[in-house]
């Protein structure tokens, strides 16, 4: 229900935008405006979204301590064994892609018996996994194929290795976020940034809010060259993903949702994509002089980038 109301309030900001921001003139006005949006939308997620924490990289390296590690082992009855092989890969698709705390849900058959079903369960924490099963897709399984089972035993499993967990499902979890349908951002990807493309590493995306503000997505791991705004301060409001904005000769500052940056004009920068999350952020110019401009200048090297984590 919340998420709900909020989805609407989103819907009737953005339409607000094309017809009121043009007449505010006042630019911290109309900062303190989408600043209340982005409060709601950090409210709204800290009440609904329970696994946001799980997406980052930083809990992939505590998977082999905390995880959780199981072995479904399940019994169909035949006339009920087609059925249930279809709501088995339902699930697994749904979870993998819409939870980030699901590492692995990979279901098998034994050779011996069709009717034996194995299911390889790898949860990234307890609270990634209470939060998988009251999920709608979930309990749409469970009520599902109640009168399918035969027989259901869990083994909890404990990893000889756990140091090589990390190494087996890094790259899954890693990938999982690199869908634009993942973010279940309100706000629009946009067209492809063709006419900037030679200044970006990866492939961006613009969509125009109205008011002169610009929404900027990027996919995984792009950024855009270093470059200078003169005579003018560039605005950045992230308001979906996770991504980073660096001066030069400063340290990176990561961006997440609600973070709001004012580049100062003549300051050399840039600012992209985490390298496992899409990344958006709204941006618009202010203290526009005479003979305001952009300087574009050379990419963001590889070494830079991949330091950031």
């Amino acid at each position: 229900m919340l998420w709900d109301l909020f989805r609407i309030f989103v819907a009737e900001f953005k339409k607000m935008v094309k017809s009121y921001f043009m007449t505010i003139q006042n630019l911290r006005l109309r900062i303190t405006l989408i600043g209340l949006l982005f409060a709601a939308m950090i409210q709204a997620q800290g009440v609904i979204d329970l696994h946001s924490h799980l997406i980052t990289s930083e809990f992939v390296s505590a998977l082999g301590d905390e995880g959780i590690y199981r072995l479904a082992e399940v019994e169909i009855h035949p006339q009920y064994l087609k059925e249930y092989l279809a709501a088995a890969a339902e699930i697994q698709q749904k979870s993998l892609v819409e939870e980030p705390g699901v590492v692995c849900l990979f279901p098998t058959q034994t050779k011996e018996d069709s009717c034996q079903i194995r299911i390889l369960e790898i949860y990234a924490s307890q609270q990634a996994y209470q939060h998988h099963i009251k999920t709608a897709h979930f309990q749409k399984y469970k009520q599902g194929t109640l009168h399918m089972v035969k027989h259901l035993k869990l083994q909890d499993l404990q990893p000889l290795t756990p140091e090589t967990v990390n190494k087996i499902f890094k790259r899954n979890m890693e990938t999982k976020q690199q869908t634009f349908e993942s973010l279940n951002s309100p706000w629009p990807k946009g067209e492809p940034n063709t006419g900037y493309a030679q200044y970006f590493i990866g492939n961006s995306y613009l969509a125009d809010v109205g008011g002169g503000v610009m929404n900027v997505t990027f996919e995984p791991r792009c950024r855009n060259n270093w470059h200078i705004h003169h005579k003018q301060v560039q605005v950045l409001i992230c308001v979906a993903g996770r991504g980073w904005y660096q001066e030069w000769g400063k340290e990176p500052v990561e961006m997440t949702p609600g973070t709001v940056i004012a580049i100062p004009a003549e300051a050399k920068h840039w600012h992209g994509a985490a390298k496992d999350s899409w990344f958006q952020h709204l941006t618009y110019h202010k203290d526009v002089h005479e003979g305001a401009s952009n300087e574009w200048l050379e990419p963001v090297t590889d070494e830079i980038y991949n330091k950031l984590q």
